[in-house]
């Protein structure tokens, strides 16, 4: 990650929480202020659509008084906006078509390719406002896998999508847990099995990927068995010589 998407992703964190507004951002970082003024601008506009939940009395309640309002005023002639009002509304739709269109073309780039930093820009800015943060980080892998096979002859850029592609991982193992692993893991060797195929090796991932019997399972030693006492053996009693007395005649 270089200095600027560092930056950017500080940035959106601090937003995001609440601890930095925009403005004090731009003015922490005056050097990319101009780069990184319209994305901070159009995460803040989609965060603060997602806030918006008006309830079903509300719903009910606008929709009632706008049908009064269509039936006390009929609809009249309305007059066009001045020709200045025209050129800044022109403009605006401009920038606007411009900014969507490069986002919409930059998520082709591959690595290497002049809109490649866009594409990473807001794909920053889509996670930051992702209420689910393991599903981006899933789609993103998918991408970085995707350009890693595609351009996987070429050393430069092969070293910089396998860059990208061990960011992720790293997100994705601070991410790990019993019930994230069932949507991580089966991705996961998914994409073993592809870079397999295609001939790139990730040891990061190959190390997330090992089997849990790999790791040694100390067994405490078997005690050993204690000796049983030695029998002594039991002291015959002596036996008493037999005297045989001679017998006299008379």
């Amino acid at each position: 990650m270089d200095n600027f998407d560092l930056i950017l992703d500080n940035c959106l964190t601090e937003m995001s929480s609440g601890a930095s507004s925009l403005d004090e951002c731009l003015a922490r970082h005056p050097e990319h202020a101009a780069q990184l003024k319209p994305l901070l601008q159009t995460a803040l506009k989609i965060e603060r659509g997602r806030a918006i939940q008006p309830s079903p009395a509300f719903k009910a309640r606008a929709r009632t008084e706008l049908y009064a309002h269509m039936q006390a005023h009929p609809r009249r002639r309305v007059w066009g906006f001045s020709s200045a009002w025209r050129v800044a509304v022109s403009l605006a739709v401009l920038v606007a078509a411009f900014f969507i269109t490069g986002t919409a073309f930059a998520q082709s780039a591959l690595p290497g390719e002049s809109l490649y930093p866009w594409k990473l820009s807001s794909e920053r800015v889509w996670r930051a406002v992702a209420p689910d943060r393991v599903a981006v980080d899933l789609s993103l892998a998918d991408r970085r896998i995707g350009e890693l096979t595609i351009i996987a002859a070429d050393p430069a850029r092969k070293a910089e999508a396998l860059n990208g592609y061990n960011e992720v991982l790293i997100r994705l193992k601070s991410e790990r847990d019993a019930q994230s692993d069932e949507r991580i893991l089966p991705v996961l060797k998914a994409h073993q099995e592809k870079l397999s195929k295609a001939g790139v090796s990730v040891p990061d991932l190959d190390n997330i990927l090992l089997p849990s019997s790999s790791n040694p399972i100390l067994v405490p030693p078997t005690p050993a068995p204690q000796l049983l006492p030695a029998i002594v053996p039991s002291l015959l009693p002596a036996v008493a010589p037999t005297v045989q007395i001679p017998i006299l005649n008379p």
